[in-house]
């Protein structure tokens, strides 16, 4: 049976720490960073909060972040030590209006079909004058890692769910320039700036790579599914078909940034 994303992210919580998590800890901190006015002192929802890298960079900057995801799998991630957290979807947020004092949304609009009312919702939560920062993937955004471990897990017998084409064609593509970040903004009555920015990772090898890409929520419930060698075995194929020595990961990521 089919996945749905959600599904898919209920599924990846316990995996996302050891492998994504090695990217999006500090592409986090990069997009609170962004923030047009400083967090300090602020309550801010972390919107797509995933296993909370951006609710933990919102509290590295003086503010008390409040974690909102659809998927409770993720929210479930690292229970008891995390921000206080709300299941909900960013499409009908239950905050009343101004609720908070800012709002980040780390690369959870590149889920949501209409891209212009996810981001028209996420503002209607903050208080006036109140920092909105969002984030996605430039078009540019590649590295040679993905197509080794799509590759391997192919050969493995991974086949990518629908929703997974439906999210890449439609909002990961929507959302992929500054011109069209820039356009949604507008379209959800947003005065925003964008810009693009280019995240570097030197410390990060080869079976850091393959970690990071297995752990994303596509991947990590059929790997979860396999048997310890056969994993193993994937891993290994990874790695060999994506070298010993592969470019450096550079992460080409925008920023939406607006006062509500």
């Amino acid at each position: 049976m089919a996945l749905t994303a959600r599904d898919a992210y209920d599924a990846t919580g316990a995996a996302w720490e050891a492998g994504p998590g090695l990217v999006y800890n500090r592409l986090a901190e990069v997009i609170v960073a962004a923030a047009p006015v400083a967090l300090e002192d602020r309550t801010v929802a972390d919107l797509g909060a995933g296993t909370g890298a951006a609710s933990r960079a919102i509290a590295a900057a003086g503010g008390t972040p409040v974690a909102v995801d659809a998927a409770r799998g993720m929210l479930a991630a690292g229970a008891g030590t995390r921000a206080h957290a709300v299941q909900a979807d960013i499409r009908s947020l239950p905050f009343r209006d101004g609720a908070f004092g800012g709002v980040v949304a780390a690369f959870s609009l590149n889920h949501v079909a209409d891209t212009a009312a996810a981001l028209r919702e996420a503002a209607r939560v903050v208080e006036s004058g109140g920092p909105l920062v969002a984030s996605s993937y430039a078009e540019e955004d590649a590295h040679p890692v993905r197509g080794a471990v799509e590759t391997a897990l192919g050969e493995a017998g991974w086949e990518p769910e629908p929703w997974q084409a439906e999210l890449r064609t439609g909002p990961v593509a929507r959302l992929s320039t500054a011109d069209r970040c820039a356009a949604v903004a507008a379209a959800a009555g947003l005065s925003a700036q964008v810009r693009a920015v280019h995240v570097p990772f030197p410390g990060l090898r080869s079976p850091d790579l393959v970690a990071w890409r297995l752990g994303m929520a596509q991947h990590a419930p059929f790997v979860a599914g396999l048997t310890p060698p056969a994993a193993d075995r994937l891993r290994r194929r990874a790695l060999e078909l994506l070298g010993d020595d592969p470019p450096p990961l550079i992460r080409s990521i925008l920023i939406i940034a607006a006062l509500a």
